[in-house]
């Protein structure tokens, strides 16, 4: 595959995003205050709802995915939790942003960490690399200081 060609969409980025869309379609806009945004409440789409009964039940996706779901929603600060639901209680949840395929790929990468025999050396030369710099700045001081 060529640099301008660019790697197939993965099926858990479409989950995510149509976890991401039905939530924002049951979403009621709600003036709230939340950290990180400043004293002055402001007008904020939220979802109140089973989010794994959304997503197995209502959206026929199979449970194993809630879990990466859902982290790759928050990972991307796409929404966060504001109250945690359990039994009948809901969970309350603030949408800030539809998720991008950009911002997926990087919280994948980030989890998965380098794959294959070519990644695993490119990470050993620049951790390499950056410890003979670090050995020539040194020899440079100690020669400066004599």
């Amino acid at each position: 595959m060529s640099d301008a060609e660019e790697a197939p969409t993965p099926a858990l980025f479409d989950h995510t995003k149509r976890v991401y869309d039905e939530m924002l379609k049951r979403s009621t806009k709600q003036s709230i205050v939340f950290e990180g945004m400043g004293d002055e409440p402001g007008l904020l789409d939220v979802y109140e709802g089973h989010l794994t009964t959304l997503i197995t039940v209502d959206l026929g996706i199979a449970n194993p995915y809630y879990t990466k779901i859902r982290d790759a929603l928050v990972g991307q600060n796409c929404m966060a939790q504001i109250r945690r639901g359990g039994g009948v209680a809901l969970s309350k949840w603030v949408l800030f942003r539809p998720p991008t395929e950009e911002g997926f790929r990087e919280i994948m990468e980030r989890k998965t960490g380098p794959k294959g025999n070519v990644k695993i050396l490119e990470q050993r030369v620049k951790g390499l690399t950056s410890m003979v710099n670090d050995l020539v700045d040194r020899v440079e001081q100690l020669e400066k200081a004599q």
